[in-house]
């Protein structure tokens, strides 16, 4: 494609919460009188950064809770993109949503203002595990914002659920994800719970003051997981990711899986060109001065070398089903992708992990309980 005529999504940062999630750790604070300042801080950052050469196809607002704000400030946010931005006729627009955090006014001024894809962090319809994560909603408020989100005719409608939870069981995970099918999203993200330095369920864990499933359990979840959504006609189109048919994956998340160009705005918000990432300052109260003082945000920035460009092919292209585009990995890079990595497709295929090569390299069934040493494989033989 024409340099002139790059498309790319915009990521739209909010880092206010309610309450900070006790295994989150991304850029997220809790909500303060800074919110003003950030927004007009984050309206700026959309004028500084526009490019008349870029056409956007897809608009993410992500967190922290997005669902907090004002629809005001939404609606302002819109205004200006739409105004900076050449923005493709139906781009889709999502985001992300606290069930705790709706109501119907917000839902029909979101409609309005051309938002069409909802994307809703249940994570659990058990009160129990809800408190354990920090979740600042209950089951049933989890139900009501389905209900809610319905009601108001939202038809590209994706939930959120954890598992490999502290104490969790399977049948409690067999139970939450059939409670989530009973309501017939489009799309459902299901990741299995990672301990994050710095959080508190970090904390805790390294205090032993609970004790992480056994792989055993974790892997029984995943099964299930990958057969139940299988039996109800998902596509499982990325590693943690289902979609109830082709035209409901995430776009936008899409453009991460498959390196395509990104625009990061707000605090912490990264940005990927042309095999070149950058990331804006993390400290809200720094990028609000930066911004106020006509400073660009952007903390800095990597050239991607050629090992790392493959890494991220690998890496990326194994998560989804569709697999690695092998004639693109040679068009791409120096290398033939069948002579650098004979050895390892031949260990892989003969324990049925890959299936057999044609112009996709992707993983079988068998294999994606094993995403993370396979793909360590590949990068050990660079």
């Amino acid at each position: 494609m024409n340099k002139n005529n790059m498309i790319a999504g915009l990521y739209i940062h909010i880092p206010f919460c309610m309450k900070k999630c006790n295994y989150c750790d991304f850029v997220s604070i809790p909500v303060q009188s800074c919110m003003s300042d950030y927004i007009h801080a984050l309206l700026n950052e959309i004028h500084l950064k526009s490019r008349s050469s870029f056409q956007v196809d897809t608009i993410y607002f992500g967190g922290g809770t997005p669902s907090i704000l004002n629809p005001k400030d939404i609606s302002c946010i819109c205004q200006t993109i739409h105004r900076h931005w050449q923005i493709q006729e139906n781009p889709e627009i999502t985001i992300e949503v606290n069930p705790g955090t709706l109501s119907h006014d917000k839902l029909l001024a979101w409609k309005a203002l051309g938002i069409n894809r909802i994307n809703l962090g249940v994570q659990s319809f058990h009160d129990y595990h809800l408190q354990q994560l920090g979740r600042i909603h209950n089951a049933e408020e989890a139900d009501q914002a389905i209900r809610l989100l319905k009601e108001a005719g939202f038809q590209n409608i994706g939930l959120d659920l954890m598992y490999g939870l502290p104490n969790q069981t399977l049948e409690e995970w067999q139970k939450d994800l059939y409670q989530a099918i009973s309501y017939h999203p489009q799309h459902l993200s299901c990741y299995s719970l990672t301990y994050e330095p710095g959080t508190p369920l970090y904390q805790k864990l390294q205090n032993k003051m609970i004790k992480p499933l056994s792989e055993i359990t974790a892997r029984q979840m995943m099964r299930t997981l990958f057969q139940t959504m299988s039996e109800q006609a998902y596509e499982h189109y990325e590693i943690s990711n289902f979609a109830a048919s082709p035209e409901f994956r995430s776009q936008h998340n899409q453009r991460y899986w498959q390196r395509k160009a990104y625009i990061g705005l707000g605090a912490g918000a990264h940005s990927y060109t042309e095999n070149t990432r950058f990331w804006n300052c993390s400290d809200v109260a720094v990028y609000i001065n930066k911004i106020s003082n006509q400073q660009d945000p952007i903390e800095d920035c990597e050239n991607l070398t050629i090992q790392q460009q493959i890494i991220e092919f690998i890496f990326l292209g194994l998560r989804q089903k569709d697999g690695m585009n092998i004639l693109e990995f040679d068009k791409c890079f120096p290398y033939c992708f069948k002579n650098l990595f004979y050895e390892v497709l031949n260990e892989l295929e003969t324990v049925h992990y890959l299936e057999p090569l044609s112009d996709f390299c992707r993983l079988s069934d068998l294999g994606k309980f094993y995403l993370d040493s396979i793909c360590q494989r590949f990068v050990d033989a660079i």
